[in-house]
């Protein structure tokens, strides 16, 4: 009996330290894993200490240097954790180049000019006073400040855009990255009807193939156009709205739809966005095997879009309420992006198939991360990254709920003033905005993607009446023709 006395108090001992031996080899395992570059053990911690680290970093290389896989410690100072290591891969090279000015146009700035000093942010976060142009000054944001986070909320959300972006043929292709082969998305032509819904303003290219390189599996692909229209607070406008009733109760109209593959055809949405920013959006889906319109929750704009990694509420970066998050700005900082392509249209390559194969420059950005107020969100939390000059996004990542890094986007953008081809040049040209050219989604969990090159992207003028047939609800039945 003395024995077993004498026993338990060691044997208590023993297993405790087998515990703590456990969890000491768990913690090192789960380190030395996020140093070698698995990704799906990153946390919210890990995006932090990198920020912290590299804060205030600048790059010791210079417009005209080749960068390649071997110099990834050189660019991890600019490139988030998570989005750095896809770039590990021996055919890699980027091509720097001198930022260009993003200055947006010169009514947007008069904008600004005329009306910054009056705007300012109430109690619950909404905009007071806002009549059109940037918001809010750089100067008057700073970690310090814990107003900060809304500012540069706001300042994003009317970011100059003209009148708001059109896309003749948004092309979601579902990647796998499972390092097989693919070949190119044939292009679809799109039936008559659709281009009364939405004409196509440039000629696409009919052959994809030189857009997509490298390896990766496609599973599917789908097609159809977009647009966005602003409908008031337009710099074009000197602050006023377009000439049809009731314009200056919206923010914005947004129309997506789908005439690819025919298991889909036809499928549409319609989000209308409120000036009230205390009012809900309405949204409404054409669902072709119901042949009827529905409309749609606010949980649906959280879901995966038609099966992409992509959602209604991701849509630029985040396309969400601003009074529906939690904002916290982290700071500016130097970072590593696709700004101004070399092509009209996206290309990539890559082990996935999902790189932009592009010139890069490091430009100056507003770090900004966001909670969800809705427990049904999925993300919590995620950040973003907008740019300095013009508010345009570039980077964004999102933590699922058990902490662990679930999704980067990375953005891909060309200068308006810098296109070549005419019919580009015809809706772009004095613009003056970076133009959306190509988004694509990581699920760094489920190894798999969707990269979204848009094709014949711009910011036309708006006709109002064209627009409000297109934004009209009950048009929808009419385009699964």
């Amino acid at each position: 009996m003395k024995r077993n006395l004498e026993r338990k108090p060691n044997a208590i001992w023993l297993g405790s330290a087998l515990a703590v031996a456990l969890l000491l080899l768990l913690t090192l395992a789960s380190s030395a894993s996020a140093q070698n570059g698995d990704v799906r053990s990153y946390t919210y911690t890990t995006f932090t200490e990198w920020l912290n680290k590299y804060r205030d970093a600048k790059p010791d290389f210079k417009p005209g240097d080749v960068l390649t896989a071997k110099d990834l410690s050189r660019m991890a100072p600019f490139v988030p954790p998570g989005y750095l290591e896809q770039l590990d891969f021996p055919e890699f090279k980027a091509q720097i180049i001198a930022p260009v000015s993003h200055r947006p146009r010169q009514d947007y700035m008069n904008c600004t000019e005329k009306y910054q000093n009056q705007v300012r942010v109430a109690a619950d976060d909404a905009l007071e006073n806002y009549v059109c142009g940037q918001p809010f000054p750089n100067s008057s944001i700073s970690e310090s400040d814990p107003r900060s986070g809304i500012k540069v909320a706001w300042n994003f959300n009317w970011r100059w855009m003209h009148y708001g972006l059109s896309i003749s043929d948004v092309v979601w292709v579902w990647d796998r990255f499972d390092g097989g082969s693919h070949t190119a998305p044939a292009t679809v032509v799109a039936p008559p009807y659709w281009n009364v819904m939405a004409p196509l303003v440039v000629n696409i290219p009919m052959d994809m193939t030189p857009m997509f390189g490298g390896r990766g599996t496609f599973e599917r692909t789908l097609q159809g156009p977009y647009k966005r229209v602003y409908y008031s607070h337009l710099a074009a406008l000197g602050g006023g709205a377009l000439d049809i009733p009731h314009a200056q109760d919206f923010e914005f109209k947004e129309f997506t739809g789908f005439y690819a593959p025919f298991d889909i055809r036809g499928t549409a949405f319609i989000i209308y966005r409120y000036a009230d920013p205390h009012r809900s959006d309405d949204a409404w889906a054409y669902i072709p095997t119901l042949r009827r319109v529905r409309r749609i929750s606010a949980e649906v704009k959280y879901d995966s879009l038609l099966g992409t990694d992509d959602t209604l509420d991701d849509f630029y970066g985040f396309a969400g309420r601003n009074l529906e998050w939690t904002w916290k700005f982290r700071g500016w900082k130097d970072v590593l992006v696709v700004m101004d392509s070399k092509w009209p249209e996206s290309r990539f390559y890559g082990p996935k198939g999902i790189i932009p194969d592009d010139v890069w420059s490091v430009r100056r950005m507003a770090v900004i991360e966001r909670t969800p107020k809705d427990p049904r969100n999925p993300y919590l939390p995620a950040v973003n990254f907008w740019d300095a000059e013009n508010y345009d996004t570039f980077y964004e990542l999102a933590w699922d709920h058990k902490g662990k890094l679930w999704k980067v986007w990375e953005f891909q953008k060309k200068w308006t003033e810098s296109y070549e081809d005419p019919t580009y040049q015809a809706i772009n040209k004095g613009v003056f905005t970076t133009n959306f050219q190509s988004a694509q989604v990581l699920d760094l969990q489920n190894n798999r993607g969707t990269a979204i090159p848009c094709m014949g992207a711009g910011y036309p003028l708006v006709i109002p009446s064209q627009a409000e047939k297109i934004m009209d609800i009950n048009q929808l039945e009419q385009i699964h023709r």
